[in-house]
């Protein structure tokens, strides 16, 4: 009696994707509960679902089914630029299909951990037609949008569906960004190479993973497009070290942006290309924070946009799901969230640029957002350890004097200013009698040299019974 493994085949899956160069386990799952409770609209797709996750899970989502299979459409439509890859749109479908029937464990392995319930409950051809259709949607989207950011004419799309309003492409935007609306990368190159075949190797095709840099705003360059496209994301912002070095998230800057003014120190905006010369449609975040012996913190400009909070919260989740990524958006925003604990600080960093509020949200719905970014995380990098410890215990030179007028007691003021009332008295008096007609210039001197005399003797001695009392 032959023995049944078929049990054994999702873990054969799991363990087969672990080493693939183009895919990894278990890189789309759901974002944890700590993380979603405090903003879970941050999670949850409202134009377009991508993946199987949220298909279907609104009525607007259904609704926009329809515009993807036009976008589909138009993707198999496309001419390239030789005669191989202008085949007939049924030739090229075809063959997407059997290429992506055949990725059916490698998907199933992307959407691993607590998410296999939904693929196992699914029909590989079932799976395969969601791909297909999301995934030449996406493409076909990317291309538009990276169009559309060179053209800088909206009238040429007044009649598509997504980009005839920005609103409506930044909520779109949104949902693309999310990390329980992805798919494969893998799949997206798939796809790509069935429409505009390519000679080159699969890992060295890098022309999908452009196309989602210059639809978001990032740098081409010849690199890997990772996991998905939320993925890409990071790889693009933040630098990737092999010997990375992590710890429990924890809150590091002890001083809010109030209090460290208060302790002499200088807030500034730090201006660059990266962040000074955006698109209207393109967020990205510049973590070159950095502080000076001169007591100088240099923020970049952080722009609040439509899609600023989505992203950043679902970096962060990202970061969070993976124990070997740099968590660099979690420490930017424990490092706000430090740098913020009242409306007074929001204020504070509105003034000095630090802070640029394009979307004209109130002070208090700011502070909500500094004061939950990072609400849920559990693991940091060191990014900016050092200069948050510099910072909880800078004082500028001048704030010694300052403290120690400040321990005077209160009675040395009342005595001070006593004493300069008597004084002024006398000095009335003598100057009256000093400038008299009769008296000689010389006593006038001497009168005038006393009386300074006087003053300087009295003070001091007011200074140091203050202090002996």
């Amino acid at each position: 009696m032959a023995t049944d493994f078929s049990w054994m085949v999702p873990i054969e899956i799991m363990l087969g994707s672990l080493n693939h160069g183009e895919v990894q386990a278990c890189s789309i799952s759901n974002v944890p509960d700590e993380l979603r409770e405090v903003n879970e609209d941050a999670y949850k797709p409202k134009q377009i679902s991508i993946g199987p996750l949220h298909r279907g899970a609104t009525r607007h989502l259904q609704l926009m089914e329809e515009p993807k299979w036009h976008y589909m459409r138009e993707l198999l439509d496309r001419q390239g630029t030789t005669p191989e890859q202008n085949r007939r749109s049924e030739v090229r479908l075809r063959e997407c299909g059997y290429d992506i029937l055949k990725l059916d464990k490698i998907i199933c392995a992307s959407y691993g951990g607590s998410n296999n319930n939904i693929l196992e409950e699914t029909d590989p051809h079932e799976i395969t037609k969601i791909m297909i259709v999301d995934g030449c949607f996406l493409l076909e989207l990317l291309i538009r949008i990276g169009d559309y950011m060179d053209n800088q004419n909206p009238n040429s799309y007044n009649n598509d569906a997504i980009l005839n309003t920005e609103e409506k492409m930044l909520s779109v935007l949104n949902d693309v960004a999310m990390l329980e609306n992805q798919i494969p990368f893998l799949v997206l190159k798939k796809l790509y190479r069935k429409v505009f075949p390519d000679s080159s190797e699969i890992k060295d095709d890098y022309r999908v993973a452009n196309i989602v840099r210059k639809a978001f705003g990032y740098p081409l360059v010849n690199s890997s497009g990772g996991a998905h496209i939320l993925h890409l994301m990071h790889l693009s912002t933040v630098e990737q070290s092999q010997q990375h070095e992590g710890k429990k998230a924890k809150l590091e800057l002890l001083r809010c942006a109030t209090k460290l003014r208060a302790s002499g120190v200088t807030i500034r905006a730090k201006l660059n290309s990266t962040n000074h010369n955006q698109h209207k449609l393109v967020d990205m975040f510049d973590f070159d924070i950095s502080f000076s012996d001169s007591g100088e913190l240099n923020i970049p400009l952080l722009y609040i946009k439509e899609t600023t909070e989505v992203k950043w919260r679902n970096l962060i989740a990202w970061e969070q799901s993976k124990i070997w990524i740099r968590s660099k958006y979690t420490s930017y925003a424990l490092f706000f969230n430090g740098l913020i604990c009242c409306k007074h600080d929001i204020e504070l960093l509105k003034e000095r640029g630090v802070i640029v509020n394009e979307l004209n949200k109130s002070n208090e719905d700011l502070l909500a957002l500094f004061r939950t970014i990072s609400k849920g995380a559990e693991q940091m990098d060191l990014s900016y350890s050092e200069i948050c410890e510099r910072l909880n215990v800078y004082e500028y030179k001048g704030m010694k004097v300052t403290k120690m007028v400040q321990k005077w007691p209160i009675r040395v003021w009342h005595q001070c200013r006593r004493i300069f009332e008597i004084i002024l008295y006398y000095v009335r008096n003598w100057y009256k009698i000093l400038m008299r007609d009769h008296i000689p210039t010389v006593w006038k001197f001497i009168g005038i040299v006393a009386a300074a005399a006087l003053l300087v003797l009295t003070i001091m001695q007011t200074y140091y019974s203050s202090r002996n009392g």
